[in-house]
């Protein structure tokens, strides 16, 4: 996709060290295309995560800047390509993103969308407040996107399938369970505890165990570690895009999320799901307060760069 720009190219990362994408964009601005990167500064922890990619591109004379600090955090992946395409990725810019975890990425031509996305990063870009329309099929955090899933999720009429790392928002797990009262089967595919910080850990695994009590079925992604964030719903549309289930994320820092009803690539995803759902085991979270099963703690290494911060 970066490749194929003629004019333009803005890009919106949360983490970004991926030497073969790092050198593509520099070299895009070196064939005359004009190139704007917005990074994240730092995450929640404090730790500063993409100043080398900063300075990279400050060296090649790629305009860069870091994005809004009234955000806690930008979690957002995007890109826009010539004003004409866009892409919204569950993924990072970095190599463990594209070989160790489940993660997911959609590109779309509605001029609509596509001009939503650039508004924002126009917005973004010059720190000016963005205001996202209330309608279509673009979710924005902070703004539209916890009431966007949940419409989603209230309209669900036979099934409903999530793969998600985090489920520490009560408002989602309230709409799931209305769900389920009115029968509607719901899978969700999780990473256990595997990059949970406090107190998404506490709240995720309360609700698992609720949300099992409840009539949902639970499963432990296995092979590729949890990081993709989709909802499947009764196998026609899907929602895909960098908003995890907590407060903070549909409140306080910048996520996008898309519903997705084109039949190809909602059958890609889901067919994704099956297998990934196949291959994965039955999961039983602990209590929240007790120390986690030896399959638990030796399933995946703990890595820091794999944190859903």
């Amino acid at each position: 996709m970066l490749r194929s720009a003629a004019r333009e190219i803005l890009l919106k990362q949360f983490t970004f060290d991926h030497p073969i994408l790092l050198d593509e964009v520099i070299a895009r601005h070196a064939d005359g295309v004009a190139v704007r990167v917005l990074l994240n500064a730092a995450k929640v922890t404090g730790e500063r995560i993409n100043d080398a990619t900063f300075a990279r591109f400050e060296a090649a004379g790629v305009p860069v800047r870091w994005t809004p600090p009234h955000f806690l955090v930008t979690h957002e992946k995007s890109l826009v390509v010539d004003g004409a395409r866009a892409m919204i990725a569950t993924f990072n810019f970095m190599e463990k993103y594209f070989s160790k975890t489940r993660d997911y990425g959609v590109v779309l031509s509605d001029p609509g969308q596509v001009a939503g996305i650039r508004a924002c990063f126009e917005g973004d870009w010059s720190g000016e407040t963005y205001v996202p329309d209330r309608g279509g099929e673009l979710s924005w955090s902070p703004g539209n996107a916890r009431a966007v899933l949940c419409d989603m999720l209230d309209g669900a009429e036979r099934s409903i399938d999530l793969a998600h790392p985090k489920f520490a928002e009560p408002v989602i797990f309230e709409r799931i369970h209305a769900a389920l009262r009115r029968g509607v089967r719901v899978r969700l595919l999780c990473g256990g505890k595997h990059g949970l910080h406090q107190p998404d850990l506490m709240y995720s695994f309360a609700l698992w165990r609720l949300f099992r009590e409840a009539g949902g079925r639970l499963h432990k992604q296995r092979g590729l570690r949890s990081h993709g964030k989709v909802v499947i719903v009764d196998g026609d549309r899907v929602f895909l895009g960098s908003q995890n289930f907590d407060q903070p994320a549909f409140d306080l820092r910048r996520e996008l999320g898309l519903i997705v009803r084109d039949p190809a690539v909602v059958h890609g995803i889901a067919a994704v799901f099956e297998a990934d759902w196949r291959s994965s085991r039955k999961y039983e979270p602990p209590y929240p307060i007790s120390p986690p099963d030896h399959m638990e703690s030796t399933e995946f290494k703990s890595d820091a760069d794999l944190q859903h911060s």
